[in-house]
């Protein structure tokens, strides 16, 4: 009879054998053929560069189907009228396949050299690796597993740059939070005391906060392309896509929003009621648009006495409008543009006499006193639709804000960084200004010679950040002599403007 021990060896034995089978089978099938990686040569010859913002796996999705993956992107539109699919190699426990993915457009127009793009299939179930075929390489593509924890309502806010205008930070959170909506906000860079307030409101529940990186191509100095100059607006429309397929199977609603933007519930008590109501009225639509109502409000700028309830109670419409956003059904839509979707599908433009987008166009920056701590603020839409009765929002709503802003701003964890934030908005001046001379001046005069692909890298900020702008996330790239080159970024956390307040 054998001791006890060597059956417990052999048994070792035999598990790391297995291992090491696995292991040289999962080679055999990854190929990643070294010495071309490492040909300049190689990776300069390809006509195309494609960087990777996410991807995701859906084990059931309503309008995507069972076990789909979706790749979410930005290269040159050119790349449309050459490459119609990519080859995908998807691994799981017990199983390898190869699938095509289809290529589709998210941004609608050209007026930007670099574009926002997918590409979708049908994969293996429960996949643990996914690859990009190359010209004979494998491209690693990391992804997630969609969530389906509910949140009902998602608010997606497009990235921020040159972040420092917390009043209206706070006063979103709180509205949001207040009507039943979890807020989802990207960041390419904020000033830090910002970042260190809105962790902790993250850990609260009422946020997420995820980094969005700046474009950056392995194989091309910046001198000689830089691709963050040819997406639109920090490449908005890939971050709101990348929203809308974080929280698809999760919500029943995702609204596009800019920080500056506020839905306030008028028709219902909450936002997910306003919405079903929308959505039950008009059974067939995949998404709404509300108009764009600007508005001129007044903040304090210091934060030992900011208040939201002030900030609300001082609302005044202007009688001018903008473009509208949307929110969408995520059942019905895949992807989106900024302010609709590239693809034909029915929507409602929800009437402005029923609700629309309170934008803090002009936000009056005061030292001292000066809000009716009375006021209950009027909705006064362009269409003259206000009703006294109905006021933009109820005085317990007011009330029931500012109780929970109290009650933040009073923890130790928030109120340490209070006194650091800034006071004069000296950024986003600056970037005003910048976007008006590059863009909507041509915009608004319907001329579309002179105009820039709009977004904060053409804006010149050095005088103030001239240590400030550093990229962030740990960048990879596979390179391919055919058509394309694979870029991405992982491992990625915020960037500060640490040393560069004003």
């Amino acid at each position: 009879m054998l001791p006890r021990v060597i059956p417990s060896i052999l048994s070792v034995v035999f598990f790391f054998s297995f291992l090491f089978f696995v292991a040289a089978l999962v080679m055999q099938f990854v190929r990643i053929d070294s010495p071309d990686l490492e040909n300049e040569a190689v990776f300069n010859s390809a006509p195309y560069d494609v960087f990777v913002y996410s991807a995701f796996y859906f084990n059931q999705s309503k309008s995507l189907g069972e076990s789909s993956i979706v790749i979410l992107m930005t290269a040159d539109f050119e790349v449309l009228d050459t490459i119609k699919k990519l080859d995908l190699l998807v691994i799981n426990a017990t199983n390898r396949g190869m699938a095509t993915a289809e290529l589709e457009r998210v941004t609608i127009h050209d007026a930007c050299k670099w574009i926002a793009m997918t590409a979708t299939a049908e994969v293996v179930k429960n996949p643990s690796l996914l690859f990009v075929s190359l010209g004979g390489n494998h491209a690693p593509i990391p992804f997630e597993v969609v969530s389906t924890e509910p949140k009902p309502v998602v608010m997606c806010i497009s990235p921020l740059f040159a972040a420092e205008n917390w009043q209206n930070l706070l006063v979103a959170l709180h509205v949001y939070k207040r009507f039943g909506a979890h807020m989802h906000l990207y960041i390419r860079s904020v000033v830090s005391p910002m970042l260190e307030i809105l962790r902790v409101y993250e850990q609260e529940g009422y946020v997420t906060l995820k980094p969005w990186n700046r474009i950056n191509l392995l194989n091309r100095d910046e001198r000689d392309f830089n691709p963050n100059l040819n997406v639109e607006f920090r490449s908005q429309a890939a971050a709101q896509t990348d929203c809308l397929l974080r929280y698809k199977e999760a919500s029943e609603f995702i609204a596009f929003l800019d920080l500056d933007d506020l839905i306030l519930p008028r028709m219902a008590n909450s936002y997910l009621n306003e919405f079903r109501f929308l959505a039950a009225e008009n059974p067939t639509v995949a998404y709404f648009t509300y108009t764009k109502q600007n508005t001129r409000t007044r903040a304090y700028k210091r934060a030992n006495v900011f208040s939201v309830e002030h900030v609300l109670r001082s609302v005044q419409f202007e009688q001018t409008t903008e473009t509208g956003k949307m929110v969408a059904i995520p059942s019905k839509v895949n992807n989106t543009w900024i302010h609709w979707t590239h693809k034909t599908v029915k929507k409602l433009e929800v009437d402005p006499e029923f609700n629309s987008i309170t934008h803090f166009k002009h936000m009056d920056m005061l030292d001292g006193m000066g809000v009716d701590h009375e006021r209950v603020p009027q909705y006064n839409p362009t269409t003259g639709g206000g009703d006294a009765e109905k006021p933009l929002i109820s005085n317990k709503n007011l009330q029931m804000i500012e109780k929970d802003f109290n009650r933040m701003s009073w923890k130790s964890s928030i109120r340490r960084h209070l006194r650091s934030l800034p006071i004069n908005m000296t950024y986003g001046k600056l970037i005003s200004a910048c976007f008006k001379e590059s863009y909507y001046t041509f915009h608004s005069a319907n001329e579309n010679h002179g105009m820039l692909c709009p977004g904060p890298e053409r804006c010149d900020l050095s005088s103030y950040t001239a240590r400030c702008w550093n990229s962030v996330g740990e960048y990879h790239s596979t390179r391919d002599g055919k058509l394309i080159n694979i870029h991405f970024a992982e491992n990625s956390d915020f960037a500060l403007l640490d040393g560069c307040q004003v």
